[in-house]
């Protein structure tokens, strides 16, 4: 929650004064609507023989236009000032005018001197301004009052030094939206951001884990662009690309706690403090009622959001997975629903053994298809929507229980209707074989299911040399005793 600033305002000025910050410009908040009309066009208009006269701007306004096509004006005065206030208006330039004088006042009075390297940016509210600082020189943002992270909408920090990575990031911003009249990178700026995503890009290639936010392919593609960009350092479109990527870089060094005691040296490693989970019981139950299914997308979700972050390459890879999974376990619950061809046909008398299963199937494929085409087109989601929407079906107590209940339920269904499909199928041979042959058969079904359990299991792999290396021990010592 923001608050009102402290600082004294004079009477003169209309409205209060609040801090914002890069986050909280209102830049992509524009809800104004146009209405296109039919203008006349004078002959030779746009030539050297009739250039229309300018819109015009007092001493030291500049107007520019940010690449995204957004105007903003920049004020080159005693005070460096930035706003995308339409200063066209009359009223608007003397409001800027005068929440200027009043900058001006406060700095002469608290004795900090202006310069080219601090700029100001102002942005005019129903009822006040919003501000905030930067300072080129050192790459932050700044106010003229003391404020907690909290109260300018700013993450939690560990430490000062994360806290200026904070403020780098906001800098870095500022220069991303008004990237047209500020002076041209330098080539060690873009030296040092093409590094950092080489680096991505190898750590991306030789890691399974890495913390980098970008794909090998996507940081290639971006040193691309960047070593393309040392021809034209004058350009502001080049330094809006540096900027950019600066600022994505600051954040990224946020979450991973860059430079920091405790720092995340790998995408699975969690760093932040989070409660056990309690009720641990359920756990235990859903993933003996799902054949160990859920154990295994609880796994993945959580592999997925590792301390709430979400990387956009593994979120994609996690859906793509988990949708194929769902449509083979449609597909097997489909080939489940027509084995039961042969009890409709027939007059089977354990109707309701089948009718279980059936409806067993049913519900599998029912299910894999709702899964499928609520998921589907969540594979393209951003890291961003794809982390607000973990943190929302994410509970405080059970976790991811639930959603893995809900993920796994195609293939659990359709395996507790196979398992009781052969039953069935056994039910059915003493109408037509002796009950010998049909005894017969159904120890030889129960062989077969227990050498197959034995074959896939892996507490048989491990217990079966042990248990071997026991008798052999046991043999040994027999031989001894009797040798003695």
């Amino acid at each position: 929650m923001q608050q009102s600033t402290a600082l004294q305002v004079s009477e003169k000025i209309p409205g209060s004064l609040r801090p914002t910050t890069s986050y909280d410009t209102g830049r992509y908040d524009n809800s104004g609507l146009v209405d296109p009309v039919c203008m006349k066009i004078t002959a030779g208009l746009f030539t050297t023989w009739l250039d229309p006269e300018p819109e015009y701007l007092p001493r030291f306004w500049t107007s520019q236009v940010h690449p995204e096509g957004q105007p903003y004006f920049a004020w080159a005065g005693p005070l460096r000032v930035v706003t995308e206030a339409h200063l066209y208006r009359p009223e608007t330039l003397h409001e800027i005018h005068a929440w200027i004088d009043y900058f001006q006042d406060t700095l002469f009075a608290l004795g900090r001197k202006t310069s080219e390297e601090i700029e100001l940016f102002l942005r005019l509210e129903d009822g006040g301004c919003a501000y905030y600082f930067v300072d080129h020189s050192t790459r932050t943002q700044f106010w003229l009052e003391s404020f907690s992270t909290d109260d300018l909408g700013l993450p939690a920090v560990v430490s000062i030094s994360q806290l200026k990575t904070v403020l780098t990031e906001l800098y870095w911003m500022h220069v991303e939206h008004f990237p047209m009249h500020v002076r041209p990178m330098s080539i060690a700026t873009l030296n040092e951001i093409t590094s950092i995503f080489s680096h991505g890009f190898c750590d991306q290639m030789t890691s399974r884990v890495s913390t980098f936010l970008y794909t090998a392919q996507q940081c290639k593609d971006f040193v691309a662009i960047l070593k393309s960009c040392g021809d034209d350092m004058e350009n502001g479109h080049t330094t809006w690309i540096i900027a950019r990527l600066c600022s994505i870089v600051a954040h990224h060094r946020y979450i991973t706690h860059y430079g920091q005691e405790h720092a995340r040296l790998s995408r699975d490693q969690s760093i932040l403090y989070d409660p056990e989970q309690k009720h641990r019981w359920i756990s235990i139950l859903f993933s003996h009622l799902t054949f160990k299914t859920s154990d295994k997308y609880i796994a993945r979700l959580d592999d997925a959001f590792v301390d709430h972050l979400v990387y956009e390459n593994h979120w994609e890879q996690l859906i793509s997975d988990c949708v194929q999974q769902w449509r083979r376990a449609g597909g097997v619950a489909f080939g489940g629903l027509l084995l039961h061809i042969p009890f409709l046909a027939l007059n089977f008398q354990s109707i309701a053994l089948v009718a279980t299963s059936l409806t067993l199937c049913g519900m599998s494929l029912a299910s894999s298809m709702l899964l499928t085409h609520k998921y589907e087109p969540m594979q393209r989601i951003n890291a961003t929507d794809a982390m607000n929407y973990l943190d929302t079906i994410q509970s405080p107590t059970f976790k991811f229980q639930f959603t893995a209940l809900a993920f796994s339920l195609p293939q659990a269904l359709h395996l507790w209707g196979f398992l009781i499909l052969p039953i069935n199928y056994l039910l059915l041979v003493p109408q037509y074989l002796s009950v010998g042959a049909a005894i017969a058969l159904t120890s030889l079904s129960l062989l077969l299911m227990m050498i197959l359990y034995c074959i896939t299991s892996e507490a048989v792999h491990t217990a079966l040399p042990q248990t071997v290396e026991f008798f052999r021990r046991g043999a040994r010592n027999n031989a001894n005793e009797s040798m003695a």
